[in-house]
C-alpha cells in the first residue's frame, strides 16, 4: 500500500541564463514531497523533486510547473494524501510466519473527514447506483447524474405542438379583441388557463418521472444480487458479501486474498460495473478501501448546523517549515484547533450512523477452505462489519 505518513512541499523560483540563441527565461516550480519516517525527509523529497523537475525544464521540457493541492492527484504520480488514523493486521491475535496468509489495515481519514478502511490483498468492490442505472436503463439516464434522459430531451414533438397551439390561440384571441374593441381581460382569462393547464401537465410528468426513479432504484438491489449469483455459478471457486450502501453497493471477496493489480480484479472491477473513480484509487494507492463512517452533508447534525459541512484545514499537513504556506502562524493555528474539535464532534456524531448494511453471502459449489488465508479474511469481515456498524439499525449515511 502507498499511504505516506509525512508531506511537506517545496516552491523555488529559477531563471535561465541568455543566450546567443535562446533569451533568459522564468518558472516557479512547486512540488509535493512524502514519506513514512519523518517531516524532515518529506521536504528533503519535495526539494529533490524540484531539482529534478528544473533539470527537464532546463533541457527544454514542457513540465507542470505547479502541482495542484487536491488530495486525490494519481494523475500527476503523487500518492493519495490521506491523513493515517491507526493500522491492524489479520488474523487478530496470532503470529503469523507466512506474510501471504498476513492482511494488512490501514485506517485513514479522508478529505471529507470519514474513516476509510484501506487493504492490501481483499477485494472489494464499489458500486455506484447511478453507474447501474445508465448500464440498465441507458435510453433513460444520462452522464448527468441521476437525471432521466427524458428530462433534458428538448425534443419532444407533442410539447412544441401544444405550445405552438396556445401562442397562435394567443394571437388570434389578441386579434380579435383588438378588431371588436372588447375587453382584454378575455384575453388574461384563456392565458391565465392555459399556464394552469400546462402547470398540471408538468406536475403530472414530474410525478411520473420520480415514481420511474422510485421503481428503477428498487429495481438494483434484484438486479445485484442477481449479477453475483450468475458469477458463482459460472466460477464456483468465488465467494462474495454483498452489502448495501447509501448510493450503492459494496462487494467483498471473501474466497481469497488478490491483489489490486491482478487481472482477476480488473474482471471483477468490469463484471459488477465498479465506480470508476475508486478504481482509479485503488490502482493509484494498491489497496482496497471502504468507507467506514458517515459522510457529513448526509448526517442531520450537519444540516441542523451543529457540525460543518466541510472539514477545517485541509492543509494541516504543511507546516511553517514548508516555503508555500501562505497563512500566517496564528492563523494556522486557529485552523488546525478548529480541525481537532471538527474532528472530535464528527467522530461522536457519526456512532449514529451506518456505512452500509449486510444483505447476504453468495458462494459458489467448489469454494476451497484455504485455512492460512481464511482466518485474515473472515477477522477483517468481521472488523468490518463492526466498523461500519452493519448490523445496528441506524440511519445510513
Amino acid at each position: 500500500m502507498l499511504i505516506p505518513k509525512y508531506w511537506a512541499q517545496h516552491k523555488q523560483r529559477f531563471e535561465s541564463l541568455e543566450t546567443s540563441s535562446n533569451p533568459s527565461k522564468q518558472a516557479t516550480i512547486k512540488r509535493y514531497g512524502w514519506s513514512d519516517v519523518s517531516q524532515a525527509e518529506a521536504l528533503s523529497h519535495a526539494k529533490s523533486r524540484v531539482s529534478e523537475a528544473h533539470n527537464c525544464w532546463l533541457a527544454g521540457e514542457d513540465i507542470l510547473r505547479r502541482e495542484r493541492r487536491e488530495e486525490y492527484n494519481a494523475s500527476n504520480g503523487i500518492p493519495i494524501r490521506e491523513e493515517i488514523i491507526s493500522g491492524h493486521d489479520f488474523p487478530e491475535n496470532e503470529l503469523s510466519n507466512n506474510s501471504a496468509a498476513v492482511t494488512k489495515l490501514i485506517v485513514t481519514r479522508n478529505s471529507y473527514g470519514a474513516q476509510v478502511a484501506n487493504v492490501d490483498n481483499i477485494a472489494i468492490i464499489d458500486v455506484d447506483n447511478d453507474d447501474l442505472l445508465r448500464h440498465i436503463y441507458p435510453d433513460d439516464y444520462t452522464h448527468h447524474g441521476f437525471m432521466p434522459a427524458f428530462l433534458v430531451n428538448q425534443s419532444n414533438p407533442t410539447n412544441k405542438i401544444k405550445i405552438w397551439f396556445f401562442v397562435i390561440a394567443f394571437i388570434l384571441i389578441a386579434s380579435v379583441i383588438a378588431w371588436l374593441g372588447v375587453s382584454w381581460l378575455w384575453l388574461l382569462v384563456v392565458m391565465f388557463s392555459a399556464t394552469a393547464y400546462l402547470w398540471q401537465q408538468a406536475s403530472a410528468r414530474d410525478k411520473t418521472r420520480a415514481q420511474k426513479y422510485t421503481d428503477d432504484i428498487a429495481s438494483l438491489l434484484p438486479y445485484m444480487t442477481d449479477l453475483i449469483k450468475k458469477r458463482v455459478v459460472n466460477h464456483p471457486t468465488e465467494r462474495f458479501c454483498l452489502y448495501q450502501t447509501p448510493a450503492g453497493f459494496r462487494i467483498i471477496a471473501t474466497h481469497d486474498t488478490i491483489s489490486p493489480s491482478d487481472k482477476l480484479v480488473e474482471e471483477w472491477f468490469e463484471y459488477f460495473h465498479a465506480d470508476a473513480n475508486y478504481v482509479r484509487l485503488c490502482q493509484a494507492q494498491q489497496c482496497f478501501r471502504a468507507r467506514l463512517t458517515a459522510k457529513p452533508w448526509r448526517m442531520t447534525e450537519v444540516e441542523n448546523n451543529k457540525l460543518a459541512k466541510d472539514i477545517p484545514a485541509k492543509d494541516f499537513w504543511f507546516g511553517s517549515d514548508n516555503t508555500d504556506v501562505e497563512n500566517s502562524i496564528e492563523q494556522r493555528q486557529d485552523a488546525l484547533k478548529a480541525r481537532k474539535q471538527w474532528i472530535v464532534d464528527y467522530d461522536r456524531f457519526a456512532q449514529g450512523y451506518r456505512a452500509c448494511h449486510y444483505v447476504e453471502s453468495m458462494a459458489g459449489k467448489e469454494v476451497a477452505n484455504n485455512s492460512k488465508v481464511q482466518a485474515s479474511i473472515d477477522d477483517f469481515v468481521q472488523w468490518h462489519d463492526r466498523a461500519c456498524q452493519v448490523n445496528k439499525a441506524l440511519p445510513m449515511a
